[in-house]
């Protein structure tokens, strides 16, 4: 009876010993779930925080150009259409929420880049401009000056090589103007002197050209630089002037953006410029067409809407 009891102690223990057993590894596998569990849960809190996202529009305000960006709530603009749209371009501003402007970028002081500005004055805040430094002899550029001054915004003039943060994470590098190009008689080519810069965001990138043509491009490749991008904003509306094949094989771009008005007594964009993007199997988006389109990015992937098809 003695070894009975012996052997049913010696039997109870071994049951008990394999479920404590058991009920360890379970535990372990458990934890091993929450772990991973909490590991994916970290990583699309990652994910959601860098993907806030940054909003890149192409404005539709007719013959001119106008970009309005935006990330987490702060904007910024990088020219502002035609004084004869002045109306239109607050009314997108006040469409798209927008209070307070932290930087606005005129790339050159043409009416149909700078006109929009006495508007915005009047209606928004803004932190900080710059532009290329070329002085217009015009009532436009007079005004904006003053206005500059009179609110005592900061100003600056921007060089090649320059860098400046529009957002977290947004940089832009400035590519021109290299020099200063002179005209056939000597002066200063506002089209040929356009702010030119190169966005990037995460893994995202889009070069803004203003009215940049054929000889600014020339010495910006002279230069030197990643001038490569997803995304290129045709210079000077699609005008047969710039876009020289050199330049578009060195962007090397998947997608275009157009600003241009429809109908404009320029022909833009021009025929012949259509065909070397289409040739190189670019996607072209234009304003006279699909109007205000839309481009977001989470930095490393991006989409494109179009207001009109």
């Amino acid at each position: 009876m003695n070894l009975f009891k012996k052997v049913l102690k010696i039997l109870m223990a071994l049951v008990l010993s394999l479920s404590v057993g058991l009920a360890l590894a379970g535990c372990g596998g458990s934890g091993s779930a929450a772990s991973s569990g909490a590991k994916a849960s970290a990583t699309k809190t990652t994910q959601a925080a860098a993907g806030t996202g940054l909003t890149i529009r192409m404005l539709d305000i007719g013959q001119g150009d106008s970009f309005l960006l935006e990330k987490d709530g702060k904007f910024v603009m990088i020219d502002t259409g035609d004084i004869e749209h002045r109306e239109q371009i607050v009314s997108l501003l006040h469409k798209y929420k927008v209070k307070e402007i932290s930087k606005i970028i005129i790339t050159h002081p043409h009416a149909d880049h700078l006109g929009g500005m006495n508007a915005i004055f009047k209606n928004f805040k803004v932190d900080a401009i710059y532009d290329d430094g070329m002085p217009a002899n015009t009532g436009s550029y007079k005004n904006y000056l003053q206005q500059i001054k009179s609110r005592k915004i900061p100003y600056h003039v921007l060089k090649a090589g320059e860098d400046l943060e529009f957002f977290d994470g947004v940089k832009f590098h400035v590519l021109g103007p290299v020099s200063v190009i002179k005209d056939q008689k000597g002066n200063s080519d506002f089209n040929n002197n356009s702010i030119v810069g190169r966005l990037t965001y995460g893994s995202f990138s889009m070069l803004f050209t203003g009215d940049a043509e054929k000889e600014e491009e020339a010495t910006i490749l002279k230069q030197g630089g990643t001038l490569k991008s997803d995304v290129l904003k045709v210079g000077h509306h699609g005008s047969r002037t710039s876009s020289s094949p050199a330049f578009l094989k060195a962007v090397f771009p998947k997608d275009a953006f157009i600003s241009c008005g429809q109908g404009n007594d320029y022909g833009h964009p021009h025929k012949v410029t259509l065909q070397k993007l289409e040739k190189a199997k670019i996607n072209i988006y234009r304003t006279d067409r699909n109007g205000t389109v839309t481009l977001t990015t989470d930095g490393s992937k991006y989409q494109i809407t179009k207001e009109r098809a």
